[in-house]
């Protein structure tokens, strides 16, 4: 399954996410997700065999906001 930055996915928490942003990291396309009805739920996550995982990792944590925040910019940038 294909997920694309302004996706709607449903976690296995029952909650309903927005993906924000999308952005490539040693391989593996990693998601940056915000609860439709709490904006102070985030996740980092990855796609696993059609599953969503949430990165634990605090190292790549750090790693993937600049990464995320570049994608953003460039989306909002582009747009007129």
């Amino acid at each position: 399954m294909r997920i694309d930055i302004r996706d709607i996915l449903t976690l296995s928490n029952e909650k309903k996410y927005g993906v924000v942003s999308k952005a490539s990291y040693n391989d593996k396309d990693y998601l940056f997700l915000i609860n439709v009805d709490d904006n102070s739920d985030m996740k980092f996550c990855y796609q696993d065999n059609g599953e969503v995982v949430e990165v634990t990792d605090k190292e790549i944590n750090t790693k993937l906001i600049p990464l995320f925040y570049s994608v953003t910019a460039r989306i909002l940038g582009n747009q007129e």
